[in-house]
């Protein structure tokens, strides 16, 4: 695992990356509605362009291939030193396609960006792990950073923004991922602290480190690394239709999920049971899981990342997207994917190397986040979830992306600098 993903490892602070585009007003794409997706994170209506089974992958014609998300979405992604947003329409017709940042988010506040959410209101939440010095203590972060969409409507290019909150708990580690429940409570995995916190709509508008959280939950059996310090213990979090927690335990391959009624009669410091607990086939179904989300169904997709031995070399890549089908998550077990997506090669680049983050769409498709070079993201349509297999995702990557540490992703409102997109339909 690169050096960023846990800290006990030594992080020089990251450099700040900005592009060069007029500023002013520009043109808007306004979705008609949003949602939350049945993982609880924010994503906009309006279908996906599909991706077609032919025209993709390692020959791209710009009369046949158009990228997921294509029609309205914007792309966010928390990049380590800073938040990418990607218009998907802008390039699409050049062959092959080249993208480049719509908005580049910098902020001295800063640290080891590592998560990104929209709130109901079109807010965006940044999850910061901090920065680490070779001793082990934080130089900056970690921390919750809140930019309101009238905050991001008036970034220039270059856009430094600063946050209109902060929330430095000092129950922070190293948090990493983050979701809303219905409620509109955030929650946030901690790898560093073992930890799964939860701040309540009113704890999110009050800036500073003495803000604690509503509920921290441990596990028993505990949330833990596992196979080493390199490791990382809670990672992607995600909610299924029933408002029940899931949890991705890189650490011991594993997958907790913890039901809603208990979390619902749980406050303060606790340790709870999970209901259910899914563990590897034996195959690496579930092999150093690192993000989850929850398909229009209710079927569960993990990325599969890989173990890197601390200060060494990765041992077991792993590199595959999975389904487990609803019907599989009710009883402890080790299920079979339905599905498993593996790596190809696309125009000469892995197409899944050590997944994270991942994201899905109104309409079916989702997004993941690759964090080892050449970093990118992978973008696959619906009817590609069907199939599995090493199949040819649309690849956003190159130096053109900025991508420098892509870890956690989300869709969200289209901004441009000095504009952003309204809102409206329903929230949650």
């Amino acid at each position: 695992m690169t050096a960023k993903k846990h800290p006990s490892l030594s992080l020089s602070s990251c450099t700040e990356f900005a592009v060069s585009r007029p500023s002013g007003a520009a043109s808007i794409s306004t979705p008609s509605k949003f949602h939350f997706c049945q993982h609880m994170q924010i994503a906009f209506c309006g279908a996906w362009l599909a991706i077609a089974l032919t025209g993709c992958g390692s020959s791209y014609s710009s009369n046949k291939t158009s990228p997921p998300g294509a029609s309205a979405p914007a792309l966010w992604v928390a990049n380590g030193a800073n938040v990418l947003e990607f218009n998907l329409t802008v390039n699409s017709q050049l062959s092959p396609p080249v993208y480049s940042p719509t908005l580049v988010l910098n902020s001295s506040a800063f640290g080891n960006v590592q998560g990104v959410v929209f709130d109901a209101s079109g807010n965006l939440w940044v999850v910061d792990g901090g920065n680490l010095n070779t001793h082990g203590g934080n130089i900056s972060g970690p921390a919750l950073y809140q930019f309101t969409s009238a905050n991001l409507a008036t970034l220039q290019s270059p856009a430094t923004g600063t946050p209109n909150i902060t929330i430095a708990s000092s129950a922070f580690r190293f948090p990493q991922q983050a979701a809303f429940d219905s409620k509109g409570d955030l929650w946030v995995s901690d790898s560093g602290a073992n930890a799964i916190v939860e701040f309540l709509p009113a704890q999110l508008m009050a800036s500073g480190s003495a803000v604690t959280p509503s509920l921290t939950l441990q596990s028993n059996p505990a949330f833990n690394s596992g196979y080493g310090r390199s490791t990382a213990s809670t990672l992607g979090i995600a909610f299924d239709a029933a408002g029940d927690l899931w949890v991705a335990n890189n650490g011991n391959s594993k997958l907790y999920e913890f039901n809603a009624a208990s979390l619902a009669a749980a406050s303060g410091s606790v340790t709870l049971p999970p209901a259910v607990v899914l563990s590897d086939d034996g195959k690496q179904s579930i092999a150093w899981p690192w993000g989850l989300a929850f398909d229009s169904t209710g079927n569960l997709w993990v990325s599969n990342a890989g173990y890197f031995g601390l200060l060494d070399n990765l041992i077991a890549p792993v590199n595959t997207v999975v389904e487990f089908p609803k019907a599989s998550l009710t009883a402890i077990g080790s299920p079979t994917p339905a599905v498993i997506l593996t790596s190809t090669t696309v125009n000469g680049n892995p197409s899944l190397n050590f997944p994270e983050g991942m994201t899905f769409d109104s309409s079916g498709g989702v997004a993941v986040a690759n964090s080892a070079s050449p970093f990118g993201v992978s973008l696959y349509g619906s009817t590609q979830l069907m199939t599995g297999g090493a199949i040819a995702p649309f690849t956003l990557i190159g130096s053109a992306t900025a991508f420098k540490s892509p870890a956690g992703v989300t869709f969200g409102p289209l901004i441009t600098y000095g504009s952003a997109g309204t809102y409206g339909g329903t929230m949650y």
